[in-house]
């Protein structure tokens, strides 16, 4: 059962999804004026710069746009009580993974099992030095 500290940071939490999804919906609007600012100029250098420009503008908006899917699933589809836990071990998100990324789903060791990769271990200087009196 979440304590009154847990409901303040979800409620922390979710402000900042709320804010965060408001300023990537004024970036959206933005690139959406911009796109449509390079298509009606007619003055363009090059085909190319007009085409590498208007790729970078879909490439962001895109970006932005699964963003916003994002932090829509995580206001929508979230279990305020299960806010902040990761998808694969439930055990609590790191906080400050989720003061950067407030709708991330997994802590850090799962993201990155799930990327494919394992945490680094710890540099052991001596078992380098080992490793080369044996070679």
């Amino acid at each position: 059962m979440p304590d009154c500290e847990d409901k303040i940071m979800n409620k922390n939490y979710f402000h900042r999804l709320r804010c965060r999804r408001t300023e990537v919906e004024k970036t959206l609007r933005h690139l959406e004026n911009e796109r449509r600012t390079v298509e009606s100029n007619t003055e363009w250098a090059n085909r190319a710069a007009f085409e590498s420009r208007m790729n970078l503008l879909y490439r962001l908006t895109d970006s932005f746009r699964n963003e916003i899917s994002r932090i829509n699933d995580a206001l929508k589809l979230r279990d305020p009580r299960r806010y902040g836990l990761c998808l694969s071990c439930h055990d609590p998100i790191e906080a400050g993974r989720l003061r950067i990324y407030a709708e991330t789903e997994f802590c850090f060791e799962c993201q990155q099992y799930a990327k494919g990769s394992q945490p680094a271990e710890p540099f052991d200087p001596m078992a380098l030095h080992s490793l080369r009196q044996t070679a």
